[in-house]
């Protein structure tokens, strides 16, 4: 019996211990971790096609003062890149391809991101429905893999996801 209990005990333990951990996530192919701001995130799926790897975390649903139901997301998109490749260029090809109105322009050091080798934007975008959007970006390179993180709200939410984003942008480390 007492061998049942200590057995009961220490899996009650090591699943507390896990559960903690959960918010932290792995990126293995860049060798990168993000923490998950609280448990409303979760890891919603990962595609590998063309050479990307894309890692899709949803938020539980926010209703705004429409009554519309939204549901925030982070994207994170890793694919290999040039060696010689520095991140300032890779960033500009990537935005090139970005239908974003840039609000702000952030690097290491300035208190948004703390990852060395990375440029970061905050900007607005509308999308097929005619919804604005507010979007944290983030360009970075580490051990030859390119990454982006997509930090996506429509604009009628940002506020109530801004620190979660914040709070991933600050944990975004090798």
């Amino acid at each position: 019996m007492k061998k049942f209990l200590l057995a009961i005990f220490a899996v009650v333990t090591f699943g507390s211990v896990r559960a903690s951990d959960t918010l932290t996530r792995s990126i293995p192919e860049a060798k990168i971790m993000i923490d998950l701001p609280n448990s409303s995130w979760h890891l919603a799926g990962k595609q590998t096609n063309n050479g990307k790897t894309v890692y899709f975390f949803k938020r539980d649903p926010l209703t705004d003062s429409a009554q519309r139901v939204i549901i925030p997301n982070i994207g994170v998109i890793v694919e290999k890149v040039d060696g010689k490749m520095d991140v300032v260029t890779w960033s500009v090809l990537k935005r090139a391809n970005m239908p974003l109105e840039v609000d702000k322009m952030f690097i290491h050091g300035e208190g948004m991101i703390s990852f060395l080798n990375a440029v970061g934007y905050k900007g607005k975008y509308v999308d097929d429905a005619k919804l604005e959007h507010t979007v944290y970006v983030i360009h970075a390179i580490n051990n030859k893999m390119g990454i982006q993180l997509i930090f996506d709200s429509t604009t009628s939410v940002f506020d109530q996801v801004d620190k979660e984003f914040q709070k991933v942008l600050k944990s975004f480390r090798k």
